[in-house]
C-alpha cells in the first residue's frame, strides 16, 4: 500500500462522523473485496488499530481471502438465501457489476444481483434484527439526465428497452425494495447515490475516467471515443467511503443522498487533457458507435442534501485525479 493510500484510510477514519455509533458492532457488508468496499474495510481496521473500537465485519464475496482480527472473509453468493448465522448491527450492500463492460457481457448477472442479493440481504438484516440498511445507488439510476443538477427529487428518463439499461432499472428497484422493507418490517435504510466514481483500482475498470487515467500512468496518449462534450458529475473514491459513513451512521431514516465531489465545471474530454498533461501525453479521438457508453450527455449531482448533515469532499477532482495517477505510479515502483 502506497502512501498516499495509507494517508486517503487516515483521512477518511478521522473524517467527522458519529464513529461512536461502531463501536462494539458487527457490520455485514456484501462486496468487501470490491473497489469501495475494501476501501470501507481498511477504513475498519484504522479504527480498530487506533481507537480500540472493537468493530467486526462480516465480508461477503465470491472469492475466498484469508480473514484477520477485523474482518471476517465469508465466501457467499448474495443471490442465494444466506445461510450464515451471525449477529450484525448494520448490513452494507456494495455487491454489483458496476463497469460497463460488465453490463454488456453479463446483463442478467448485473440484474439479479443488485435486485435478488438487495432482498437477500435486507431479508437477513429483519431476521437478525439489524439497526439499519445501507443501500449503494448509483447517478445512473437518473438514465439519461437533465440540463440541470439533480437532486434527489428527480426521477430521470431510462430507455429500458436497451441491455445496457439493466443496471440504471436494477438499481432503481433495489431502492424501492428499501422502502418497501421499511415500510412492511420497520427496518431503517438509506440510499448513497454515488457519482462516476474513480481511484486506484487494483482490477480492470473499463468506466472512461479509469480508463484515461490507466493510459497515462502507461505513457500513452489517451483514447476519447466520443467528442467529450459529455458533463459529469465525479467522485474520488476515498469520498464515495466517506460519504457511505456519514450517511450509515448520521443520515435520515428513508431518505437517499446524492454523492459528488465538487463539480469544476469541465467536461469529460477536458478531464482527459488535463490527465494527459500530467503525463505529457496527449488526446486523440477514435469516435464510434459504443453500446456499453452511457447516453447520458449531461448528469451532474446537486449534493446539497448531503452537505446538510455536515459532508465535506474532502478532495477536489483534478487534486484527486493526480492522486489516483501519482498512486499507480507508485504502485508500479515497487
Amino acid at each position: 500500500m502506497t502512501d498516499l493510500e495509507k494517508e486517503d484510510i487516515e483521512l477518511i477514519a478521522e473524517s467527522y462522523c458519529d464513529w461512536n455509533k461502531l463501536n462494539n458492532k458487527t457490520i455485514m457488508l456484501a462486496g468487501g473485496t470490491g473497489f469501495i468496499g475494501s476501501l470501507v474495510c481498511d477504513v475498519i481496521r484504522y479504527r480498530n488499530y487506533k481507537y480500540n473500537a472493537n468493530i467486526k465485519v462480516i465480508s461477503l464475496s465470491r472469492r475466498v481471502i484469508a480473514s484477520d482480527d477485523t474482518i471476517e472473509y465469508i465466501q457467499a453468493d448474495v443471490n442465494k438465501e444466506l445461510s450464515i448465522e451471525r449477529e450484525v448491527d448494520y448490513v452494507l450492500h456494495l455487491a454489483s457489476n458496476t463497469h460497463p463492460v460488465q453490463y454488456q457481457q453479463d446483463p442478467i448477472g448485473t440484474i439479479t444481483t443488485n435486485i435478488i442479493g438487495c432482498n437477500n440481504l435486507l431479508k437477513y438484516a429483519v431476521e437478525h434484527k439489524a439497526k439499519r440498511f445501507l443501500l449503494v445507488s448509483s447517478v445512473e439510476i437518473y438514465g439519461q439526465g437533465s440540463n440541470i443538477p439533480m437532486n434527489e427529487e428527480y426521477c430521470g428518463y431510462i430507455d429500458c428497452n436497451n441491455a445496457r439499461s439493466g443496471y440504471n432499472e436494477s438499481k432503481r428497484t433495489c431502492e424501492s425494495l428499501c422502502q418497501a422493507y421499511r415500510k412492511q418490517y420497520g427496518i431503517e435504510s438509506v440510499t448513497v447515490r454515488l457519482a462516476r466514481t474513480f481511484g486506484a483500482d487494483k482490477k480492470n475498470d473499463s468506466k472512461a475516467m479509469a480508463q484515461f487515467i490507466s493510459k497515462a500512468v502507461a505513457g500513452q496518449d489517451i483514447v476519447l471515443k466520443s467528442k467529450g462534450k459529455q458533463r459529469y458529475s465525479y467522485c474520488y473514491v476515498a469520498d464515495a467511503v466517506s460519504a457511505i459513513f456519514k450517511v450509515l451512521l448520521e443520515g435520515i431514516d428513508g431518505d437517499t443522498y446524492n454523492v459528488s465531489d465538487d463539480d469544476e465545471g469541465m467536461t469529460l474530454g477536458e478531464y482527459a487533457e488535463f490527465i494527459a498533461s500530467n503525463a505529457e501525453k496527449k488526446v486523440v479521438f477514435d469516435i464510434e458507435n459504443n453500446e456499453s457508453s452511457s447516453k447520458a450527455t449531461y448528469a451532474l449531482l446537486e449534493c446539497k442534501k448531503l452537505k446538510s448533515i455536515g459532508w465535506e469532499p474532502l478532495f477536489s477532482i483534478k487534486d484527486a485525479l493526480k492522486r489516483t495517477y501519482n498512486i499507480y505510479i507508485e504502485r508500479n515502483k515497487v
